[in-house]
């Protein structure tokens, strides 16, 4: 440590490697380094083997200082002794750098977890480390792969929850390819994703997990699709399923902007314009009633008074306030009061839409219930589904569904990263 290629070993970080020569570049820092071993053994036969020749191998390092860093590392090449030898010659194996990588070891796992962590793009990595983007991808595969793979990321899951989103939009070659995401409720994590939203990729999804696993979910909450609920069965059949309050609400809101639609057709033969009275409404019939102040009531008892004659409209607002009554009370017996009132009205209405709320309605009865009795949502499962978005906005779009699953869970799955050492925290001095 008294001269300063001791200092550059010290600052290089790298155990079994000499600094031969420190110089820097346009626009990097190059290390010459060589391996301080001096004797090896052949891996077959071993024996003492002996030193053939000296190869440069050049590898892309972590940064130093601020300036990208470029390590020339001298390797040996060693020769078996025997001529019967199978082994030949080889090249010695360096701990720190990976065979038949550009990058070493810690830049790639930093470019992974600039990648998986930060959600940042590869392009934007690779052109920070000077090199190519498969280059930079393969690291992210290389580190990242493990730390999604390890079995310890989705033991005991309690809750699980389902929804899916949009993957690919449609184009002239292909319809719109959903991908379904599966989360954690309780750690708030995304477990896995697959491609498409179908009962039977689901139902396959769920028998390649173990059946001690499978014993442990106790509640399932998902939206109101019946490719899901059927998807679940036999394997989730024993776990209490949960039909999301948000979705729930969705569907009675969507009941009043039919029949509004429907209504504006058949009196005015147009969409909705900024003239029609129903139109200057429609956010205050989706708005709740205990929400709306005195001024925002009178103005939708006003436009439902001029365009709806027959009070169909009226009637939608009901039941969809009759839905969201349901959960305006944390009661069990309570809310299956209010749930078999609201679903015997719509059945009975007249109007299509409403009779149509009310069979979807009894045919989630129970999953509905199911909410005031175990208390769980969607609300991490929308969460989480954000944030695998967030990461195909980062990626400009995929078109590889397993790249987007890698980093989707590199970003949300809650791996276990290795441990990096805390910087101690630098104080500033006050002057007396």
């Amino acid at each position: 440590m008294e001269d300063g290629i001791g200092l550059a070993e010290k600052m290089l970080a790298l155990p079994g490697l000499g600094v031969l020569e420190v110089e820097e570049s346009v626009g990097e820092v190059v290390v010459r380094v060589e391996s301080t071993r001096c004797r090896a053994v052949c891996p077959s036969c071993r024996q003492r083997a002996e030193a053939q020749d000296r190869v440069e191998v050049h590898l892309r390092d972590a940064h130093c200082f601020g300036r990208p860093a470029r390590l020339v590392l001298v390797k040996r090449r060693w020769r078996c002794r025997r001529p019967s030898c199978v082994a030949k010659t080889w090249t010695e194996r360096i701990a720190g750098v990976a065979a038949r990588q550009v990058l070493t070891v810690r830049a790639g796992m930093e470019v992974c977890r600039q990648v998986g962590q930060l959600c940042r793009s590869v392009a934007s990595v690779a052109d920070e480390y000077g090199v190519a983007w498969d280059t930079a991808w393969a690291a992210v595969v290389l580190h990242g792969r493990p730390l999604v793979d390890d079995p310890r990321r989705v033991r005991n899951v309690g809750g699980l929850g389902v929804d899916e989103h949009c993957f690919l939009a449609a184009t002239r070659q292909h319809r719109t390819i959903f991908a379904t995401v599966l989360v954690d409720l309780d750690r708030r994590r995304v477990i896995d994703l697959f491609e498409g939203r179908s009962s039977v990729r689901l139902r396959n999804w769920c028998a390649k997990r173990p059946k001690r696993w499978l014993a442990g979910v106790r509640v399932v909450a998902l939206d109101l699709t019946d490719t899901y609920r059927s998807g679940l069965s036999p394997h989730l059949s024993h776990s209490r399923h949960v039909a999301d309050p948000f979705h729930v609400t969705r569907v009675a809101n969507r009941t009043v902007d039919g029949v509004r639609r429907r209504i504006q057709n058949e009196q005015l033969g147009h969409r909705g314009r900024k003239e029609d009275p129903l139109f200057k409404i429609r956010k205050l019939l989706l708005k709740g009633a205990e929400r709306l102040d005195e001024q925002g009531r009178e103005r939708m008892l006003l436009g439902l008074r001029v365009g709806d004659p027959a009070d169909e409209l009226l009637a939608a607002w009901l039941a969809k306030e009759s839905v969201r009554d349901l959960y305006l009370t944390g009661d069990p017996a309570e809310a299956a009061v209010l749930l078999d009132k609201a679903i015997i009205a719509c059945r009975a209405d007249d109007v299509p839409e409403i009779a149509s709320l009310g069979r979807t309605l009894d045919r989630w009865r129970e999953e509905i219930l199911n909410h005031h009795r175990t208390g769980a949502s969607n609300g991490p499962t929308e969460g989480q589904n954000f944030c695998a978005k967030q990461v195909k906005r980062a990626g400009r779009g995929f078109t590889r569904f397993d790249n987007y699953r890698l980093r989707a869970l590199l970003y949300a799955g809650g791996v276990t990263r290795p441990a990096t050492i805390q910087a101690p925290r630098l104080s500033r001095t006050r002057p007396h």
